[in-house]
């Protein structure tokens, strides 16, 4: 394969990566974020870089140069991989792709057509989602190069509008770290399992087209880039118009209400045909694309005893039915779901960047138990707020930055390293 045919493989796979990366989270997240921020939003841009759009590019890399997620996570367990990606499509299924079709019909169909149902429009999403993903080699192509042009189209134009002509100036806001509150909310765009859950299937679409090896993972690289700087450009325009946002809105405005108020003020009921045709092309998109991914996984885990074509329309079913609950709903419970298995896949991640120096695979252990243990409790304490839990949880060092998990993931590791050997003596004598 030639230098070109790389690169403009890359680019489509990329776009596609960006579409499936970009949905209800990335759409309603940046500009509330940018409200609270206020005059400090460049901190705030930069807690939502990290969480949003670095650490999720950079898994799907990681698991891209292994060649697969399993790989790295069969140090931890051989059936770890399964675990994780069943965790990631309980909230796949009754989470991330219930939000997107509420976002899209309440956002985008409602936000053009007010006066149209909801339920409906969520059936008739859904059944459109299913038509494109049950095509299973398809699905990522026909998203890369005939919808996401579109959107990214569509977002630029609003996104320069909203720099061009800023409905206001950024004020100081009460909020006292912009960069932990953006790293921690960034967690709410639920990219980093989008990355474990779709890598598969990308990973999959490089090789149909020919590429292998090394060139298998320079696509993959070439469209890690292209994703990355698309969402960094668009998060940091919403972002940015939140912010100009917040010496006029009140700091306790509905994330989609704020949205919609701030493109009426930009250009009237044509920015809001914009941004809501761009709701639905967003959301839509992530849609799809975890349709597809999840079917895809069902049908692997049952060793191909599953139809895919049925897999795909008994997800897009089991969706349908959770969207009925409404978006914000939704996101409240997700909250607690994403607390408590995103430092899991992160730390699955590191310990796949440093794989090769990783001395034996009690390392793997220690550190994803003690780190699961943390996460679960600050999971816990952020919904009920037990006494003994929130001690233990705000006791760890960098708790408040988001990242009380870093300590017990370091005394797992080393626990894990130092236990290891000699268990595994034990269990040799024994077998002796």
């Amino acid at each position: 394969m030639d230098k070109r045919n790389k690169m403009i493989d890359g680019l489509f796979i990329g776009l596609a990566l960006f579409a499936t990366y970009f949905g209800a989270g990335n759409l309603i997240f940046p500009p509330i974020l940018g409200l609270q921020s206020g005059t400090n939003y460049m901190s705030g841009i930069l807690g939502l870089t990290m969480s949003g759009i670095l650490i999720p590019i950079a898994s799907i890399i990681v698991i891209g140069i292994h060649g697969s997620a399993e790989k790295i996570t069969k140090h931890v367990s051989k059936n770890c991989y399964n675990l994780c990606i069943l965790a990631v499509m309980f909230i796949v299924l009754f989470v991330g792709n219930p939000r997107t079709a509420a976002t899209a019909v309440e956002m985008g169909i409602q936000g053009i057509f007010p006066s149209l149902p909801y339920a409906p429009f969520v059936l008739i999403y859904f059944a459109l989602v299913f038509f494109i993903a049950k095509d299973r080699g398809k699905a990522l192509d026909k998203i890369g190069k005939n919808i996401t042009p579109i959107l990214v189209t569509i977002l630029l134009i609003l996104i320069i509008a909203g720099i061009v002509r800023p409905i206001g100036a950024p004020v100081s806001t009460e909020l006292k770290n912009p960069f932990t509150n953006s790293l921690l909310q960034g967690y709410q765009t639920g990219d980093v399992l989008v990355s474990f859950l779709m890598a598969s299937v990308f990973l999959a679409n490089i090789q149909n087209k020919g590429y292998l090896g090394n060139d298998k993972k320079k696509v993959m690289i070439i469209a890690s880039i292209v994703a990355f700087i698309g969402l960094f450009i668009v998060y940091g325009g919403l972002f940015y118009m939140g912010a100009c946002g917040s010496g006029i809105f009140p700091s306790d405005i509905g994330r989609a209400e704020l949205l919609v108020a701030i493109n009426r003020k930009i250009g009237g009921q044509l920015a809001m045909n914009a941004l809501g045709t761009a709701v639905i092309l967003a959301c839509f998109t992530t849609a799809v694309g975890q349709a597809t991914a999840g079917a895809d996984f069902f049908v692997r885990l049952s060793k191909d005893k599953f139809d895919y074509k049925i897999t795909a329309g008994c997800l897009c079913v089991i969706s349908s039915l959770m969207a009925l609950v409404g978006v914000d709903k939704i996101v409240m419970y997700a909250n607690p779901i994403y607390t408590a298995i995103f430092p899991v896949l992160v730390v699955i991640v590191i310990l796949g960047v440093f794989s090769k120096i990783i001395p034996n695979d009690g390392a793997y252990k220690g550190a994803v138990i003690f780190t699961l243990i943390y996460s679960v409790c600050e999971a816990l304490n952020t919904s009920c707020n037990i006494g003994i839990i929130d001690g233990f949880v705000n006791s760890m060092p960098f708790a408040s930055h988001g990242f009380g998990w870093v300590i017990p993931c370091i005394v797992g590791f080393i626990a894990g390293m130092a236990i290891y050997p000699l268990m595994k003596s034990k269990m040799e004598s024994k077998t002796n």
